[in-house]
């Protein structure tokens, strides 16, 4: 008998788990809102047993110029061993700069052969990524995210004014 009770139960909170990924940006009341400033791929391999740890890499697309990236860190929560391609949507983001940095915050997905996930996390500039992806492997991953965004490359050097181009040199003119 206790068997079957745990079983239900197991099923039962793997249909609500999966039920929450599958919900929509539109009706998620954690998603972000205000304009979008970038767009972001990537891949993540994560392993877990109550702690999880994490790798992978991805690229970001701001102002029409798209940079690699790495990103490394530990979570808390979650069980198993599944791979994520994810997709997403950078908030507050100005400068190229200031997307590099420690990211924390909660995912939530659930991976039996195939599954879905989503994660929102800031960082210390307070841009925020609010991922979306697809899983494969066995694992539960609900929990809590840290990780660390590396660029690949040398970041381009900052424009202080992108509307209008760089600004004139005015300690070089006459007068």
């Amino acid at each position: 008998m206790n068997k079957k009770v745990f079983a239900f139960a197991l099923a039962g909170s793997a249909a609500l788990l999966l039920a929450g990924c599958a919900t929509k940006k539109s009706t998620d009341k954690n998603a972000p809102t205000g304009p979008i400033s970038a767009t972001v791929t990537l891949t993540e391999t994560q392993a877990a047993y109550w702690a999880s740890a994490k790798g992978g890499k991805g690229t970001i697309t701001f102002r029409g110029q798209t940079y690699d990236f790495s990103i490394y860190g530990i979570g808390a929560g979650g069980t198993g061993l599944q791979k994520i391609s994810a997709t997403g949507e950078v908030y507050n983001l100005y400068s190229l700069a200031d997307f590099p940095g420690t990211y924390t915050g909660l995912r939530t997905g659930l991976t039996l052969i195939r599954g879905k996930m989503r994660a929102k996390l800031k960082n210390e500039h307070d841009v925020v990524l609010y991922l979306t992806g697809k899983t494969t492997g066995v694992a539960s991953s609900t929990g809590a995210d840290k990780f660390v965004v590396k660029m690949k490359d040398p970041l381009p050097p900052a424009n202080p004014n992108p509307a209008f181009g760089t600004q004139p040199d005015l300690s070089q003119q006459p007068g």
